[in-house]
């Protein structure tokens, strides 16, 4: 015969069954998916005519399962031709500071866009899904913006995401997204 007593163990028991996939799922949601996208500057112009430098549009996407997939457009916007695709699978404990940082940036509560003003600045883009919660977050010239505490807390999430895979195009780096000057050749010693 049952008791209040057994049947109370029971339900302890099947309510701790139940909840332990939940914490260990709550390092990173099952429905988690970020996308970061660069949009490169406007190209701009030496003396004969020549674009300084080009950067290329690219895209990258990262599952809770460890997927990384970058999509880079090396040739004019809406052309197939000039996409290279590299894929990559990440470490669980990297998805899992990916994640943290997400949260530690309160990336859902960030504003829909930052900008300085229309310039021929990049622009940084994060989709977010998880959690049930889908946001998105774009940042036009982030160099000029990044004394805004929002705006450095996308900074954050942006820069664990390219410490991740790092971004194709040459000289680019996490800490800002922008274009470094070029370094001139130093003098000789004398």
């Amino acid at each position: 015969m049952l008791t209040r007593r057994s049947v109370a163990a029971v339900l302890a028991i099947v309510m701790v069954v139940c909840a332990a996939p939940a914490r260990a799922g709550e390092t990173i949601p099952r429905d988690f998916r970020l996308t970061a996208e660069y949009y490169p500057p406007l190209p701009s112009f030496a003396a004969d005519g020549q674009a300084v430098r080009e950067w290329h549009r690219w895209t990258l996407t990262v599952t809770a399962g460890g997927s990384a997939v970058q999509e880079t457009q090396r040739s004019a916007r809406g052309s197939v031709k000039g996409l290279h695709t590299k894929s990559q699978k990440l470490a669980r404990r990297d998805v899992e500071r990916l994640v943290a940082t997400v949260r530690e940036a309160n990336f859902h509560k960030l504003a829909d866009d930052y900008a300085f003003e229309i310039s021929p600045a990049s622009a940084l883009v994060l989709r977010i899904a998880m959690d049930r919660r889908y946001h998105e977050v774009t940042v036009y010239g982030p160099d000029r913006v990044r004394d805004d505490p929002e705006v450095a807390a996308f900074l954050r999430v942006w820069n664990q995401t390219l410490r991740l895979m790092p971004p194709p195009n040459p000289g680019q780096r996490p800490e800002s997204g922008e274009p470094r000057p070029l370094a001139r050749n130093p003098r000789p010693a004398r």
